[in-house]
């Protein structure tokens, strides 16, 4: 009875697993391949990824199976040192190469027409970008999701913060399977310590975080937090410094609660700076899985993602013909707005027209919470300094929270963190009218602190007539005290309108753990702290009077 259910399920598909494909250094790398039945001949859809191949990403989309019978000879891919593939495992490093040889490959299997597009998302949108970067003759499209153009400042870090919980569950992650393959004894750890991630957070230092540095395993994780400056080591993986040399048709998909965002919409306006054909999907996702409950929030049927179809026509315009016929399918942005729920149209990204429009943070000096007297004018600022201690033992939480050592995120309801007095709260009059937003906030930030070198981490919200804070966007820079001026802070794109009657609210802190390493306010490496012990408390001061106006700015485009 199974055999005869899987033979349905490929009907009118053959499927050609683990084939080999020897690349120029005598490496095997495996593959399996499904084709529609008959000559063909078909374009290609490979992707190239580090989870194993019988999985194909099928958490965000359609089993190979689907893309086959739509007319794809689809090739799914384990990359060097992962599942069935020879060779060892260090992220990104060998992919220019090894991808150059697999489209070459894949463009020569039976029933191919010559021509490969890429797709996927995350790591295996990174594979991708470095296959292009090697201008393989055969590779026309790519479908690059939810990924970072810059792994230093769009994957790793944030403003040289490490982006904690996802650097070292990543880490873990993939050392697991090192370990596995290697019959390594750190193996054991390393799948106690996968179940319970946040004990790697709290690990000091975090530079010798156990398993991640056992003796005999790849290095990488090593590496990723013994370079929290971009040096050379980053400088190998910045695919922003190399846009000129990917001129290739580029299907773009970020999520507004993906924590790759920022380096999803920098490559697509890089790119769309220097060639044609970009086209960026901004939805409102987190990184996995995607769909319309999202933080707690229903946003509507809309949310629901129709990627699987947009990614079917683009790639057959751009494979299957040597010249495109017809115009292209998509251009420009598709995005979501939160508060309408629903999806814009605009050429470029960010929606032009937009309006850089200006409030002001006023209070009598208690902005200390929700309940304090923090808030936003959009005439002046005003009022005496506001004050709040920053204890790196008690750190405010990720927006979604701390989930077992994993950094929530999404569109959740800060109200209950704005209860504490570790933060400020800033919160504008209700709307006499609607206020749609669509790009990249940022804030201006008039502050001092006690230690000598700190951190501040600016949250923006959309707060309901009945009280719910809507987290939409977050920005985090650290500063030092010889720092003259103001601090500027920017945060990540965002689309939302807040209808007449909501308020839009700014809270300030200096951290969000552990979304973001602790800042242990000196000039020590986070990382490389060997205990507690080295925290230090800070008081930090907000200004906001008229020779020292702090000031959130919103990109404001017509409702």
């Amino acid at each position: 009875m199974i055999g005869t259910e899987l033979h349905r399920a490929f009907d009118g598909i053959d499927f050609l697993p683990a084939q080999a494909c020897t690349l120029r250094d005598g490496v095997t790398l495996v593959a399996d391949v499904y084709r529609p039945k008959g000559d063909g001949p078909w374009p290609v859809l490979l992707m190239r990824q580090p989870y194993g191949r019988d999985i194909a990403s099928t958490v965000v989309y359609a089993h190979p199976t689907w893309w086959a019978r739509r007319g794809f000879l689809v090739v799914i891919q384990d990359v060097r040192g992962r599942g069935d593939s020879g060779g060892s495992f260090y992220p990104f490093r060998h992919e220019i190469d090894d991808g150059f040889d697999t489209v070459a490959w894949a463009s020569r299997l039976p029933g191919s027409n010559g021509r490969v597009g890429m797709y996927g998302f995350s790591y295996q949108a990174s594979t991708q970008l470095l296959a292009a970067l090697a201008k393989p003759p055969a590779l026309r499209a790519l479908a690059p999701h939810m990924t970072a153009f810059d792994l230093y400042s769009g994957w790793f870090y944030r403003k040289g913060m490490l982006q904690l919980s996802t650097t070292m569950a990543w880490a873990n992650q993939m050392l697991r399977e090192d370990a596995r393959r290697l019959k390594s004894p750190a193996y054991a750890a390393l799948e106690e310590s996968y179940l319970a991630t946040g004990r790697l957070s709290t690990h000091f230092p975090l530079r010798e975080a156990g398993p991640l540095v056992a003796e005999g395993l790849p290095d990488y994780a090593r590496d990723w937090l013994r370079h929290p400056t971009y040096d050379a080591y980053w400088q190998e993986f910045d695919l922003l410094r190399r846009v000129a040399e990917l001129d290739l048709p580029m299907l773009h998909l970020s999520g507004w609660y993906d924590l790759y965002l920022r380096g999803s919409v920098d490559g697509y306006e890089a790119m769309a700076r220097s060639h044609r054909h970009q086209v960026l999907i901004a939805g409102p996702w987190v990184h996995l899985p995607w769909g319309n409950q999202v933080g707690g929030s229903d946003l509507g049927p809309a949310a629901i993602p129709d990627i699987d179809e947009r990614m079917s026509r683009w790639f057959h315009h751009w494979l299957d013909h040597d010249v495109p016929a017809g115009p292209t399918p998509y251009e420009g942005c598709r995005y979501f707005v939160l508060g309408e729920n629903r999806w814009r149209e605009a050429p470029a990204w960010p929606p032009p027209g937009g309006q850089d429009r200006t409030w002001f943070l006023q209070s009598d000096g208690r902005a200390n919470s929700r309940f304090g007297d923090g808030r936003l004018s959009p005439d002046a600022a005003s009022g005496p300094d506001d004050l709040f201690n920053y204890d790196p033992e008690v750190p405010v939480q990720a927006p979604g929270g701390n989930l077992g050592g994993a950094a929530g995120f999404g569109p959740h309801d800060l109200s209950a963190q704005q209860q504490g007095l570790n933060l400020l709260v800033y919160t504008a009059e209700p709307l006499a009218e609607p206020v749609v937003v669509a790009g990249r906030p940022r804030v201006r930030l008039f502050a001092r602190s006690s230690a000598s070198h700190t951190l501040w981490v600016v949250r923006l919200s959309r707060v309901t007539p009945e009280g719910r804070a809507q987290f939409l966007s977050l920005g985090a820079s650290p500063a030092d005290s010889a720092q003259d001026g103001p601090i500027e802070i920017a945060l990540d794109p965002i689309a939302v309108r807040f209808a007449a009657g909501e308020r839009i609210r700014m809270d300030v802190a200096s951290s969000a753990f552990p979304l973001l390493v602790r800042h242990p306010n000196t000039a020590t490496d986070p990382a490389s702290l060997r205990s507690p012990a080295e925290f230090r408390r800070a008081l930090q001061i907000v200004y906001h009077d008229s020779s020292k106006p702090s000031q959130l700015h919103l990109p404001v485009i017509p409702s």
